[in-house]
């Protein structure tokens, strides 16, 4: 019972193989004029929906689509462009749920699908009507109660060639105010979440005690599971950190294709080209960070802001594999002191191109905290390598200046730049400069056009998160300055990063320390062998 059969093969099937998602959503609302008056609002998005007619909704959206209707890990999620079929395909999701569970001793296998929203209104103006896009209010053989702004149930009734099925699908909200303990008592075989970044992470939560609990696991044979669907989230949404950042079991991530991308899915219920998503983008040019996130399916902002690195662009500069680093060259460090140290460890290559290798990114901590943490990752990714290290200008507060040569300086133990060459065991330079400008342009050097100059490892978490959204210029109110950067986490690691960057060009960058020491000493043995110079032999 664990593999479904096709929904073909269900007495479903010519409801779901002729299906009028448009027709079906309007057939309540004309059927229930009190319903109309008072949820005007959900009249209107109903008639904004595309008129498609009659559609094959047993069709594959896509392989992605495919894959998360079929799975079976505890906690999936779907995400992908506005129209790729992520709702229709979770509502198939709990009918193929359904066809797996094992039956109770009256041969009847009984589902119970809680279907959470983050506010009543939205319940209504969103997860019902596209729940009626497959099965209407007075959907044959089903049974409807309640009404708006309240709960709902629908329960469902098919068959296949393993008997009968009994679905329960329960419509409810819970708010980001609402106290997580008000899911007690509350017992599902399965919870589906709708647009699953605007519900509370406390929802996932409380749900976790309240999947596979009816009909009992002794009947159900397994545990409870959670799915749902959501667009490409902001970077600072709860989803973000959890299944981009540390996807790891329980949780799964399918990722749809981009709407303008090869192999984009569910084409076919718009007309089988990419006109629906090149109109969004037409009627959008003007808002870029929505056309990203919600044509190219990809985390970001969620409204206009004005980002330091706005040529960044994931699929030229996101590494899609590890990379590491070259031993033939030096490993540039960029430090970045305070409260929340930070490094970047990267490399620029003979071509010119600067690759991010690794970042450390401390929430806590002091000089001797990063220190320790550098010597744990070079001891594990940069054995044999040879390091050019500098850090924040800054850093050299409480050094001694009173030297006989005023350009040195004599370094003291009271400098965060001396405590950390110390703990190293090695040299710390100062960066080139602090000035912002000049730092800048250090990383939009490589990261703009031409080419692909700039290179990031997938591992550096911080540094993506700052180019998708959170390293962006702080605007005064009522003004156009945007001399600053909004304060953030992951301000600390952009800044080492810069620090590091700014040393591309020098020979501190291109050529190892070891390797210059030697042409050095080779260039002296040279000279201390040669024969003398005599001025006054004639050269013949």
């Amino acid at each position: 019972m664990t593999t479904p059969i096709p929904l073909s093969d269900t007495s479903l099937a010519d409801a779901l193989g002729n299906a009028d998602p448009y027709k079906n959503q309007m057939s309540y609302l004309e059927a229930d004029d009190e319903f109309r008056k008072q949820n005007p609002e959900v009249v209107a998005e109903i008639h904004k929906g595309e008129r498609t007619g009659k559609i094959n909704l047993l069709r594959s959206a896509g392989p992605v689509s495919d894959a998360y209707i079929l799975s079976t890990n505890a906690i999936s999620v779907i995400c992908g462009p506005v129209g790729s079929g992520k709702t229709i395909a979770s509502e198939k999701k709990g009918l193929v749920e359904a066809q797996r569970i094992y039956p109770g001793s009256d041969g009847v296998r009984r589902y119970v699908l809680g279907n959470f929203r983050q506010k009543y209104d939205a319940l209504w103006k969103a997860a019902i009507p596209s729940h009626w896009k497959l099965f209407p209010k007075d959907f044959a053989g089903s049974k409807w109660s309640g009404a708006s702004p309240r709960a709902a149930r629908h329960d469902l009734f098919f068959d296949d060639k393993f008997g009968r099925i009994h679905m329960t699908t329960q419509f409810l909200a819970h708010g980001e105010d609402a106290d997580p303990e008000d899911l007690r008592g509350l017992e599902f075989t399965d919870v589906q979440l709708g647009e699953i970044d605007t519900l509370p992470h406390e929802l996932l939560i409380g749900l976790s005690r309240a999947v596979g609990r009816e009909p009992p696991r002794e009947v159900i044979k397994r545990t409870g599971r959670i799915f749902g669907d959501l667009n490409a989230p902001d970077v600072e949404n709860w989803t973000y950190p959890i299944f981009w950042e540390k996807l790891e079991p329980p949780y799964m991530l399918f990722k749809q294709p981009g709407g303008m991308d090869e192999g984009a899915e569910n084409l076919q219920a718009h007309g089988g080209d990419r006109s629906y998503y090149e109109q969004i983008i037409a009627m959008n040019r003007a808002n870029p960070w929505y056309i990203r996130r919600m044509v190219h399916a990809k985390p970001g902002i969620t409204r206009a802001a004005d980002l330091v690195y706005d040529k960044f662009d994931e699929d030229l500069h996101l590494s899609k594999v590890t990379l590491k680093p070259e031993p033939a060259l030096p490993v540039v460090i960029g430090c970045d002191g305070g409260l929340t140290p930070a490094a970047v460890y990267g490399q620029e290559m003979p071509d010119g191109q600067w690759r991010s290798l690794r970042e450390i990114a401390l929430e806590r901590g002091g000089i001797e905290e990063l220190a320790a943490a550098m010597l744990a990752l070079e001891a594990r990714d940069f054995r044999g390598c040879d390091f050019h290290t500098v850090c924040d200008p800054a850093m050299v507060a409480g050094e001694d200046k009173d030297t006989e040569i005023q350009s040195e300086q004599r370094v003291s133990k009271g400098s965060d730049r001396q405590r950390l060459a110390d703990k190293l065991g090695r040299k710390v330079e100062l960066a080139v400069s602090n000035q912002t400008g000049r730092r800048w342009d250090a990383v939009r050097d490589k990261i703009g056009p031409p080419g692909r100059n700039y290179l990031l490892d997938p591992s550096c978490k911080g540094l993506i998160r700052g180019k998708r959204q959170t390293y962006q210029f702080r605007k005064l109110q009522g003004s156009n300055d945007i001399s600053s950067v909004k304060p953030s986490f992951d301000t600390h690691v952009a800044d080492a990063e810069q620090y590091a960057m700014m040393e591309c060009g020098t020979d501190a960058a291109r050529k190892r320390k070891t390797d210059m020491r030697e042409a050095r000493t080779k260039v002296r043995e040279k000279n201390r062998t040669a024969k003398r110079y005599n001025p006054v032999r004639r050269a013949r």
